[in-house]
C-alpha cells in the first residue's frame, strides 16, 4: 500500500510539471506575438509619416520638411526620424548634401562641448533630385550624452556643377532634442 500511494504523488507530479510547460510555452508564444505585431505596427507608422512627408512636400512650396520641432529621446536610447527635400529651383538637377549639428545645450557653461552629446547616423549625400522631384531621407538621433534639451541645426547644402558648397544653404531648420 505504501508503494501505491508514493506512485500516485509522482504521477501528479509529473502532471503538473507538464501543465506549468505547456502554460509557460503558450505564455511565451504570446509575448512573442506581442512584440512581433507592436514591429510591424512601428514600421507601418514611420512609412506612414514618411508617406506624409512626401505628400505634405508635393502639395506645398516647402523646400523642406521636418516632422517636429521638439524630439524627446531616452538618454542612451535613439530616435528615427525622416525628413523631406523638395526641388522647387526653376529649372535643373539640385544636388545637395545634409548636415546636422549640434549647437547649443540650455543652461551650459561656456566652453561645454555639445558635440558628443548628439549624435546623428544618417547618409549625408549627395543626393540629385530632379525638378519637383521630393524624396524622404532617415535620420536616427541617438542620445548619448547628458540630459537637457539641446538646438541642433539641420541643412541642405546646394553643391554647385565641381561639388563644392555653395555658400547659402538651400534649406535649413533648427529644432530641440530634449535627452530625458
Amino acid at each position: 500500500m505504501n508503494k501505491k500511494g508514493s506512485l500516485e504523488l509522482s504521477i501528479q507530479a509529473i502532471v503538473i510539471v507538464v501543465i506549468a510547460f505547456v502554460v509557460l510555452g503558450l505564455g511565451l508564444g504570446f509575448v512573442r506575438g506581442q512584440f512581433k505585431s507592436i514591429t510591424e505596427t512601428s514600421s507601418s507608422v514611420q512609412e506612414q509619416i514618411r508617406q506624409s512627408i512626401l505628400e505634405d512636400l508635393r502639395t506645398g512650396d516647402k523646400k523642406l520638411s521636418f516632422p517636429a520641432t521638439t524630439l524627446t529621446v531616452e538618454k542612451g536610447q535613439s530616435q528615427d526620424i525622416a525628413i523631406g527635400v523638395k526641388n522647387t529651383l526653376a529649372s535643373g538637377d539640385l544636388r545637395f548634401k545634409i548636415k546636422i549639428t549640434t549647437l547649443t545645450k540650455q543652461g551650459a557653461p561656456a566652453g561645454y562641448d555639445v558635440q558628443k552629446q548628439v549624435e546623428y547616423f544618417l547618409s549625408e549625400g549627395p543626393f540629385t533630385l530632379k525638378v519637383t522631384d521630393a524624396e524622404a531621407y532617415n535620420i536616427k538621433i541617438i542620445a548619448s550624452g547628458d540630459k537637457g534639451t539641446y538646438l541642433v541645426s539641420l541643412k541642405v547644402v546646394e553643391l554647385d556643377a565641381g561639388g563644392a558648397e555653395v555658400s547659402t544653404p538651400y534649406a535649413e531648420k533648427t529644432f530641440f532634442v530634449n535627452i530625458i
